[in-house]
């Protein structure tokens, strides 16, 4: 099915082409802001429940594993709906997820109501970057594609700060009102913008089978099987503790059985006649670099986006609302370069050369920060290694969306991307997972290596009362302000590596 020139829909005209762009991004904006402000707002939302983080890992992987069965069903039910109906249907959802977290208790009704959210908001990237693909020509995409980018990053951005704002005097419930909010204006958005007519164009490798209901040929046993295994692996990468793998092998086998049922779920789809995932359509070495590329960014951008808000407050002492200020700014200078590499990137040569550059700035910004963060307490220190992360969303992300998807067929396009929303949701747990438990750890260690500093069998009498609360404070606070530098100074060569691995490489070019 060859692509709809974007002159050709009814009634769309150029502010409307920008309309729709902003709704294809917002839409996918409901997916990242809810992960995000997950995690700017950990500290808050695990005040509030009485949750330790181990058991807030729980929230992540439970919305992760959902999300990767909405990406699953995306093209089955959007080839009985449309991708418009999937889309509203998906905001709906993710409405009155958003609205069940409000209202929660506990970890286990917190954790219950994001599988929820996850399973409408988790397929809204895929179903919004597909249709782009199908209503525009190549030549035409980047009229959709930047105000796209201004609607998915710039509601990333901005959405710390004004959830901050709103909750200052009030409970962390709002976080997840807002996300309710935000979703209904986007719902709203899409249903006076999205066209009516475009549908997804039926497979032509494996052609269903004649006689096969949409409903009835889905395959059940498939979603039981990855949902169930997602989660497991997703829990098992997110609660991983290598340093204990010696004495206690069920952290290893955790992961593993989830990857088996992964596994046994993607050889079901490799066999079935109609698939949901076509796995004989993600082949490829360029697909398959560019999917390594995408882990790799959302591994470290879960990481990155769990351990920053933790610095920042337990660390360094800020409160809510400056985090979520500094994180907003930051965040800005990130949808300025991504909207500027969208309208001009095309022009730049040597894309191995930029990819690298990408993760040589991640390099020098966890650098830069592991090192200020043991020196100087100052925000003023610590925002350029913030803005340099932020800048560096173009060469890292975007340069690799653009290469990846170059030469994938239009009947390709809806399989690639589904089984890459999966692997993001996969990696960009585990990230945030690593980060919890190396956070965790080194705290443990730290902490052990400071209060060994105050000896009780000296001559100098010990702190009481409100000393030694004061005491207690800035040992936890310094605890955890090593933690994060020493995880930083990790990442650092890591990403190093990465940049190397771009430029030696020959697939994305």
């Amino acid at each position: 099915m060859p692509s709809v020139a974007l002159g050709a829909l009814p009634r769309v005209t150029r502010g409307g082409v920008l309309l729709m762009g902003l709704a294809l991004g917002c839409a996918t904006g409901v997916d990242f802001v809810a992960t995000s402000i997950l995690a700017t707002g950990a500290v808050q939302i695990r005040a509030g429940i009485y949750a330790t983080p181990d058991d807030f890992l729980w929230c992540f992987t439970a919305y992760a594993a959902a999300a990767i069965v909405a990406n699953l069903m995306l093209r089955r039910v959007a080839d009985l709906i449309s991708y418009r109906g999937f889309t509203m249907l998906g905001l709906t959802i993710a409405i009155g997820g958003a609205l069940l977290c409000a209202v929660s208790d506990n970890i286990v009704q917190l954790s219950l109501a994001l599988a929820v959210q996850g399973l409408g908001a988790g397929g809204l990237f895929a179903a919004a970057r597909t249709l782009i693909q199908m209503i525009a020509a190549p030549q035409e995409r980047p009229r959709l594609l930047w105000p796209f980018v201004l609607g998915a990053i710039g509601m990333l951005a901005a959405a710390p700060w004004l959830t901050a704002t709103l909750i200052l005097d009030a409970s962390w419930r709002l976080i997840f009102i807002v996300q309710a909010i935000t979703a209904a204006a986007t719902l709203l958005l899409v249903s006076v913008t999205y066209p009516h007519r475009i549908t997804p164009s039926r497979p032509t490798l494996l052609p269903r089978p004649p006689g096969i209901d949409t409903i009835a040929a889905m395959d059940w046993y498939t979603v039981l099987l990855l949902g169930l295994g997602a989660l497991v692996l997703v829990h098992g990468l997110a609660d991983l503790r290598l340093y204990t793998a010696a004495s206690t092998p069920i952290v290893v086998a955790r992961p593993l059985g989830g990857a088996v049922l992964m596994g046994l779920a993607f050889l079901r789809l490799h066999r079935h006649p109609d698939p949901w995932l076509n796995t004989h359509r993600l082949g490829g070495r360029r697909y398959l670099t560019g999917l390594g590329f995408y882990a790799t960014y959302s591994f470290v951008a879960g990481l990155w986006n769990y351990l920053i808000p933790i610095v920042l407050q337990l660390g360094l002492g800020f409160s809510f609302e400056t985090t979520g200020m500094v994180t907003t700014l930051t965040g800005a200078a990130g949808v300025v370069a991504g909207i500027l590499y969208v309208l001009l990137g095309a022009r730049l040569p040597g894309s191995r050369r930029w990819l690298a550059l990408g993760y040589v700035m991640l390099a020098g910004a966890a650098w830069m920060l592991a090192t200020r963060l043991t020196t100087d307490l100052s925000l003023g220190r610590v925002v350029p290694a913030l803005l340099l992360q932020s800048l560096a969303l173009p060469f890292s992300l975007i340069v690799v969306a653009r290469l990846t998807f170059l030469d994938t067929p239009l009947d390709d396009f809806s399989h690639t991307y589904q089984f890459k929303n999966i692997v993001r949701q996969v990696a960009s747990a585990a990230g945030t997972g690593a980060a919890a438990q190396c956070l965790q750890y080194g705290e443990a260690l730290a902490r052990t290596h400071l209060v060994a500093r105050v000896n009780p069998f000296s001559m100098t009498p010990l702190p009481q009362g409100a000393a030694l609360i004061s005491l207690s404070q800035q040992i936890d606070q310094q605890a955890v302000l090593l933690a994060g530098a020493n995880l930083l100074a990790i990442v650092a060569p890591g990403c190093l590596l990465v940049a190397g691995f771009a430029l030696w490489q020959r697939w994305l070019r």
